[in-house]
């Protein structure tokens, strides 16, 4: 029988009951609160990521040239693609949370139910048993008594028995008026999680779209030397900040042990393509301090340590055409080191210390970059050298 049922049952039969009352259990607790309030958290981060993904595209559509759309398209897809994934993270997030919310709802919700039926069982019983047996009136409890202090007595006793089926009413009421709240925020959160599951799909796809777009490129040297040299005094300046930032890494943090590291492992396995070397490049105008490595495909694809170390620098954040973007230093010690440029996402975190060939990023193009690639250097006491003398063999 339905809730709705059961109570109107309730109330038809309220005046013959004469039990004692069963304590209201109140299914209720401070953990849904703190659910729903981690809920109203995600749906706000979403919410401004999804601001923060029209304001991208908002900048590319505002780009007059075709040229100057070429390249705020460059600048903004590594920035949207890391808003999907982040909007993707927030979903997934709140789509584990729905899910345990609705089990422990439907845990609570068979509990609740099977008390209900227990006390709707007793009630039903008491009411027949009420209705065979007539209820006892002010003048029948006169009449039957043997004394006046015999029918106080027996009038007290109906009383407090009378004051208990109120309290019984009530509690199954109560109970019955929890049930229905929490089918209906269940039903509520199964609405949202059905929502949420659909977006994700949604954002999905979306994601695979801009990685698709990038995919299949590599990093274009020609664009980035018509980018240098229309704009050689201001990335002059921006590099030497960068650089600037680097020196000051390297002179906080002490070298651990020796380099016993040898020959290092090639730091993207399967791809030995070099788009740019180390050295001077853009007719003498430019000095390269590593070597890039590209590829078709190679957008997404895993990166290894080069050696054994710690990771003395793990940057997430970065400004879009500028500097080395998303990128990592790893010490191996005796004052070599080794840094890991334009990466889509890192894998470690400073502090970790890594072993050959594990992976610790993916190839991206955040910073300043015309196409995917690694940006790959090696340094001694902090200064670059060319990682093809002695330390990589492609």
């Amino acid at each position: 029988m339905d809730p709705v049922s059961r109570r109107a049952l309730v109330l038809l039969l309220a005046g013959a009951l004469t039990l004692c009352a069963v304590p209201s259990v109140d299914y209720a607790t401070d953990v849904s609160d703190a659910d729903q309030a981690e809920i109203d958290d995600l749906n706000q981060q979403y919410e401004e990521l999804e601001q923060q993904q029209q304001e991208y595209q908002a900048q590319i559509d505002a780009a007059k040239s075709e040229k100057d759309k070429y390249l705020a398209e460059k600048n903004q897809l590594n920035g949207q693609i890391d808003n999907t994934q982040a909007q993707i993270d927030v979903l997934t997030n709140k789509i584990d949370l729905l899910n345990s919310m609705i089990a422990e709802n439907d845990a609570t919700i068979a509990e609740l139910e099977d008390e209900i039926d227990k006390d709707y069982e007793i009630f039903k019983q008491r009411a027949r048993a009420s209705y065979m047996s007539g209820d006892s009136s002010t003048v029948s409890l006169l009449l039957g008594a043997d004394s006046f202090s015999d029918f106080l007595m027996k009038a007290d006793i109906t009383a407090r028995v009378a004051e208990n089926d109120r309290e019984m009413i009530a509690s199954l009421e109560a109970d019955i008026d929890e049930l229905q709240a929490l089918q209906e925020e269940n039903q509520a959160n199964k609405d949202d999680l059905d929502s949420s599951k659909s977006t994700l799909d949604e954002k999905k796809s979306q994601l695979n779209g801009q990685v698709n777009v990038i995919q299949g490129q590599i990093e274009d040297i020609d664009e980035l030397q018509r980018q240098y040299e229309a704009n050689k005094a201001e990335i002059d300046a921006m590099m030497q900040q960068v650089q600037s930032e680097i020196n000051e890494i390297y002179a906080s943090y002490e070298s651990e042990g020796e380099y016993t590291g040898g020959v290092m492992t090639w730091p993207l396995p399967g791809f030995t393509s070099i788009t740019s070397y180390y050295g001077w490049r853009f007719n003498n105008t430019d000095f390269h301090t590593g070597i890039d490595i590209s590829g078709s495909n190679v957008y997404g694809q895993t990166i290894v340590a080069a050696a054994d170390g710690v990771v003395i620098k793990a940057q997430q954040t970065y400004t879009q055409g500028v500097g080395y973007g998303r990128y990592l230093i790893i010490d191996h010690g005796g004052s070599i080191s080794t840094l890991y440029g334009h990466t889509s996402q890192l894998l470690v975190s400073e502090g970790d210390r890594v072993t050959r060939g594990q992976a610790i990023a993916l190839v991206g193009s955040t910073g300043w970059s015309t196409g995917p690639h690694l940006h790959f250097e090696v340094r001694e006491n902090g200064t670059a050298v060319n990682p093809l003398s002695g330390y990589l063999q492609p």
